[in-house]
């Protein structure tokens, strides 16, 4: 009996920890997506939408949670707001039906966070990030090796956390330090967080 109870714990363990890495590398596949954007086929309105929509979703419940303060020191929030860098791009001489169809796909892929009411308010926002430097973003192979690193140190945690905690606080260091280098590499940090902050604070 205590055996089996053992080999729950470990594999409960396990779980959680595996949720980590697959956040992880969802994050990297999304930044992917974006730095190959210039080879790929032309996305339509609709699924560049839905990319900013899972984008602020993700940084929103973050935003919350850290106080109502966009911290990009966070990788989590990088890869984020790499993304939905990203998807911006066309906004900027975006006609009128390019931008129906945009908030088409913001509302689906933010799961309601933008509503059709608040769209044109968001969609301002998201032009206006569009309008500054964002190449320190979205054609950064540092974020991408980041997130390569991140990935590993999670996937260590699954194993390491099951022997000792002191080793779950030294990886969970070095993803942080990983972080602070990626954040390192954007220029205009500063500018971009307050532009991504002035759309958040859209939601309430």
């Amino acid at each position: 009996m205590r055996n089996l109870c053992k080999s729950i714990l470990i594999v409960v363990v396990a779980v959680f920890s595996l949720e980590s890495v697959a956040t992880a590398q969802i994050l990297k596949n999304l930044l992917k997506q974006t730095t190959t954007a210039a080879t790929a086929s032309t996305p339509t309105a609709y699924s560049q939408g839905q990319t900013a929509g899972v984008a602020l979703k993700s940084l929103y419940a973050q935003y919350k949670t850290d106080g109502k303060k966009l911290d990009m020191g966070n990788l989590s929030n990088i890869l984020n707001v790499a993304s939905l860098a990203g998807s911006v791009g066309e906004l900027k001489t975006a006609d009128a039906s390019y931008k129906k169809e945009y908030a088409k796909g913001l509302v689906l892929g933010s799961l309601n966070l933008v509503t059709e009411p608040q769209s044109t308010s968001v969609i301002s926002g998201l032009t206006s990030l569009a309008n500054i430097d964002l190449t320190s973003l979205t054609k950064n192979e540092a974020l991408q090796n980041a997130a390569s690193e991140v990935i590993k140190e999670k996937a260590s945690e699954t194993i390491s956390s099951l022997l000792s905690s002191n080793k779950v606080s030294e990886t969970t260091e070095k993803a942080n330090s990983i972080a602070s280098q990626a954040a390192g590499t954007i220029e205009n940090a500063s500018q971009i967080a307050s532009k991504v902050t002035d759309i958040l604070s859209l939601f309430k």
